[in-house]
């Protein structure tokens, strides 16, 4: 396997996950769109702390599934998402070379061949994911189409960014010859 084709591809699909995973989670209101915000946030933290004394997952059998992930003052997360971002970017790096293994054992004809490829890939995953919550526990089938959608598009994403890296990696072509 050529160190370079894994370097170059796993770094391009991670920098163009993180790119896209941005602009879907802040710039397009789809994934919002999905949830309903607590009428009463402070509140709402208060009593979930009272029964949910440390982070993890909690459910009831009467449809409750709760990810509870609260600072010890509860104070408001999305005020210090530095953390959050660089342990996004180490996921998808991981994944990113994972999807570089996938695409070396496959190999690359057109990078829009490779692109649908991962992209029907991604779309499986997050169907067996996002479905499966929809099933067992509820999640609201809008939410779990999102997200389907979502990771569709960054293993599409990700499959063009890899193949211009295998091209570029494995015949030795200047980055601005590679089709």
């Amino acid at each position: 396997m050529n160190g370079k084709y894994l370097l170059y591809g796993t770094l391009a699909a991670s920098i163009t996950l993180f790119v896209w995973q941005t602009i879907s989670n802040v710039a397009i209101p789809w994934h919002t769109a999905t949830m309903t915000q607590f009428k009463d946030n402070a509140t709402a933290a208060q009593a979930i702390r009272a029964q949910a004394p440390t982070n993890g997952v909690y459910f009831a059998p009467q449809g409750v599934l709760l990810a509870v992930s609260l600072t010890p003052d509860l104070a408001d997360k999305s005020k210090s998402m530095g953390p959050n971002m660089t342990k996004q970017f180490v996921i998808d790096l991981v994944a990113s070379l994972l999807l570089c293994l996938v695409v070396a054992r496959i190999g690359v004809g057109r990078k829009r061949d490779t692109a649908l490829t991962l992209g029907i890939a991604g779309l499986a995953a997050g169907i067996i994911k996002e479905m499966s919550d929809w099933n067992w526990w509820g999640f609201p089938a809008s939410y779990a189409i999102v997200n389907e959608i979502d990771l569709a598009i960054q293993f599409a994403l990700a499959g063009i960014v890899i193949a211009w890296a295998y091209k570029r990696a494995m015949t030795g072509t200047p980055v601005a010859a590679v089709r």
